[in-house]
């Protein structure tokens, strides 16, 4: 995945870098139409106790203004980054596109996913990264705090490439090292594009025998809300997300070419990180 493959896609909309600052994390946001919950997980990024990482936004092509309103944020806090970028899609390319632009356009040795309508406690990003430099996994991932429209704890637990075959137990909020993402050329479009792009890549990673590491922490907050793209999309397409899945990563599926019943059923049975319907 190079960089000249996806600039045409879009446009740089505000810049702003404080030389002084050397980070090896940048944050990257999607944003499309979240007007209503984007400022409230920029405000999460302000309180990190990490000193230096930078922040990406990616407008996929929203309508409502928002893009607007985080540049002036930014603009309001731009010395609290070490690099704060806009980028504004010319259309709307979806969720997995706008987080390979995010990939493409930042330079980060770690980068961070976030969606627009996501936070952070204050010490995910520096738990996350030391978890991360420890281990040597690929990628690093906590335990979720659901709020909003319903208050719970999400299912995340330790690095089981097995478990897949039964559902996607870790969420796109994860701290991935740029190489590992690369060595898989990003995030996929599935041919059925309702979402699960995280759930792709994590059985991607599992193939190419990359390990995440798990934090036993609280500090990845997962919004729980009626126009959510896990409850608008992809629970209403679950049946053909998990068959496409399948037929991408047989090998995590039907492990040494096990097609039996109780295969199957752990196939269609797959679902999206947890969180709840």
């Amino acid at each position: 995945m190079r960089l000249y493959d996806l600039s045409a896609l879009g446009a740089v909309v505000y810049d702003s870098q404080n030389d002084g600052m050397a980070a090896e994390v940048a944050v990257i946001v999607p944003l499309y139409n979240y007007v209503a919950t984007v400022l409230d997980t920029l405000e999460s990024l302000v309180r990190q106790d990490l000193p230096e990482f930078s922040v990406f936004v990616v407008d996929d092509a929203s309508t409502d203004h928002g893009g607007e309103q985080v540049i002036d944020f930014l603009e309001q806090h731009r010395a609290r980054f070490a690099t704060a970028r806009v980028l504004r899609h010319h259309r709307n390319q979806g969720l997995s596109m706008a987080r390979n632009s995010g990939i493409a356009w930042s330079s980060e040795p770690y980068l961070f996913m976030l969606d627009a309508d996501n936070r952070l406690r204050p010490p995910a990003l520096s738990r996350l990264l030391e978890a991360l430099q420890c281990s040597g996994a690929a990628f690093a991932y906590s335990q979720l705090c659901w709020f909003g429209e319903e208050d719970g704890i999400g299912i995340a637990d330790v690095w089981e490439p097995e478990r897949l075959a039964i559902n996607n137990y870790i969420d796109a909020m994860a701290l991935i090292r740029r190489d590992a993402l690369l060595s898989v050329g990003g995030y996929a479009v599935l041919a059925d594009d309702h979402g699960l792009e995280d759930y792709d890549l994590w059985c991607r990673f599992a193939e190419l025998g990359l390990d995440g590491v798990f934090v036993p922490e609280l500090i990845c907050e997962y919004r729980v809300h009626a126009a959510s793209m896990v409850r608008t999309r992809s629970i209403p397409n679950i049946l053909a997300l998990n068959a496409e899945l399948a037929l991408r990563h047989p090998s995590i599926f039907y492990p040494r070419g096990d097609q039996s019943a109780e295969a199957r059923r752990a196939a269609e049975g797959a679902g999206s990180a947890g969180q709840p319907g």
